[in-house]
């Protein structure tokens, strides 16, 4: 077997560097993407609440328009028979 040189351990070494260095860059950016994920999912539960609520408000106001509706007709009626 032949002895390693000085050169081939230097470039042994830069490789190990390079490969940390993309090691790091790589959790960087799963870390990153870990975060927008939550985040957007943070966003689409907001919207999901917000529209539950939109529609509980519709609900409410068409029933309460159904009601005032149907008093309206019943003093409507009422006063024709006078």
């Amino acid at each position: 077997m032949t002895p390693i040189t000085d050169r081939e351990v230097g470039v042994i070494q830069q490789k190990l560097d390079n490969i940390e260095h993309r090691q790091r860059n790589d959790r960087m950016i799963i870390n990153a993407v870990a975060d927008d994920n939550v985040t957007i999912r943070e966003k689409i539960d907001q919207v999901r609440l917000e529209l539950n609520q939109f529609k509980y408000k519709a609900y409410g106001i068409s029933s309460a328009v159904v009601v005032v509706l149907g008093i309206l007709a019943l003093i409507i009626d009422l006063l024709k028979g006078l």
